[in-house]
């Protein structure tokens, strides 16, 4: 119970007091429940790519299965192989820059509401921003002022009922008694229960369904390549020539919705307290775009000349990933770093704590752009996994780098921040590692 208790309310030094103790493979056990904690680029290059087909999802997406379906992030087998094939197409280069122009529109728009206001909340604006930018991206004109709100609200219910740990207590309590697959039946209980929150997030899957149902059906209609739906209405596989059909789009829609924004979101966030807790970085970040861009918004063939902010952004994930762990299954006895781990383990590679291993990073605590730029960043590519890494490696990370480039480069070209708390934020460790009282800053016009 001590355990868990820890492992919950702050997992984050949960995961480096294990680690400083035990060393970089750690396993244990919690009532029936197994697992492994790897802190070893080389353990986990052989979870995550060599012997990657020896694993699964953990069983702990099967939460996710309620809203998520069977999107990219949860399939398995030859369906994923398949949605990844289709999704990658879909999110090449030439089809990110077709969308380009929303990222420069929204930045905008949300610039325009800064109008007259001397104080913002970066946290909230950069998690509005991204969603806007997705969900145009997604349905494009068709994406109209109230669907936009309801898209907002559903996806803020949704997610911050996923971040609830009421299922980790569920699974806790039902763990003496003779159930099989306790992880199922927990979420079963979970969902029944006569409560608010539950009712809620239920309710709020239906509403997206049904506007993503009648996006897709419109897409279909009408024909044509103006955003990302369309595109993947489009996508055919190379293998068996087939398309996807409603149910798989509408799962993979829901996939990029969630996963395609708060991720981005919280990069940002993290991002404006390192600068301006750095203001000597945040000077040069803020002469390269401007000697770069040429305008308001930068053009797209521009955003590969900004180096270091792009070096900043690295930095940031490498210090706050966004998703800090990644979690695996293995269905039959399997062997990492030497170590015989047990069928039916939950494997965890830890980012964040990889990502400040002193054995792969120089000064590993520090802020420090630069080691993007010269010989300071890890010669083991897997010792800096925030898309994840192997096969399952995010789909979309070039599209979320164009945006954030986008994003913060038309924001520090209009405007001055200050924060307004001289201290850095507290992790908050949910599904996304968020800083706890969002990112408050003052507002100055350039030239003003």
């Amino acid at each position: 119970m001590r355990t868990l208790v820890q492992r919950t309310k702050d997992p984050i030094r949960f995961y480096k007091n294990i680690f400083q103790k035990y060393g970089g493979i750690v396993f244990f056990q919690l009532g029936p429940y197994k697992f492994a904690m790897l802190n070893d680029a080389d353990a986990i290059h052989e979870v995550l790519h060599k012997n990657a087909g020896l694993y699964t999802k953990s069983t702990g997406y099967e939460r996710f299965k309620l809203i998520l379906g069977n999107g990219l992030l949860i399939s398995e087998g030859e369906v994923w192989k398949k949605q990844r094939r289709l999704m990658s197409w879909a999110f090449a280069s030439k089809h990110i820059e077709r969308v380009f122009p929303v990222m420069v529109s929204e930045t905008r728009d949300m610039l325009k509401s800064w109008e007259g206001k001397t104080e913002v909340d970066l946290a909230l604006e950069m998690n509005s921003v991204t969603l806007q930018v997705i969900s145009q991206s997604l349905f494009g004109k068709r994406h109209q002022g109230g669907d936009s709100l309801l898209v907002r609200r559903s996806l803020q219910n949704i997610l911050e009922y996923l971040q609830t740990t009421r299922h980790l207590w569920i699974q806790l309590l039902i763990a003496p008694l003779p159930i099989r697959d306790k992880r199922r039946a927990a979420l079963k209980i979970e969902a029944s229960l006569p409560l608010r929150d539950t009712r809620t997030f239920f309710s709020s899957i239906e509403k997206l369904d049904q506007l993503v149902e009648e996006m897709i059906t419109e897409g279909r209609a009408q024909k044509g390549s103006e955003n990302f739906l369309d595109t993947m209405i489009s996508a055919t596989d190379s293998e068996d020539h087939t398309q996807m059909d409603n149910q798989q789009l509408r799962d993979e829609v829901i996939s990029v919705l969630v996963a395609g924004h708060e991720t981005t979101a919280n990069a940002l966030t993290w991002t404006w307290h390192l600068l301006l807790a750095h203001p000597e970085v945040l000077g040069k970040v803020t002469e390269e775009v401007g000697w770069v861009v040429s305008g308001e918004a930068p053009k797209f063939d521009e955003l590969s000349a900004l180096t270091y902010t792009k070096a900043v952004l690295e930095e940031s994930m490498r210090l706050y990933p966004p998703f800090w762990r990644i979690s695996r299954k293995n269905a039959e006895d399997a062997t990492v770093g030497g170590y015989r781990i047990p069928a039916n383990t939950t494997v965890i590679a830890a980012i964040f704590s990889i990502q400040r291993n002193p054995t792969y990073w120089e000064r590993p605590e520090e802020f420090l752009p630069e080691r993007f730029l010269e010989k300071g960043r890890s010669e083991n590519r897997f010792a800096y996994i925030p898309f994840g890494a192997g096969p399952r490696a995010c789909v979309g990370s070039q599209f979320a780098m164009v945006e954030a480039l986008t994003i913060l480069s038309i924001c520090i070209k209009a405007y001055r921040f200050e924060r307004t708390s001289p201290t850095f934020p507290e992790l908050f460790t949910s599904l996304t590692l968020q800083p706890k009282g969002g990112c408050k800053v003052t507002l100055k016009k350039r030239g003003a």
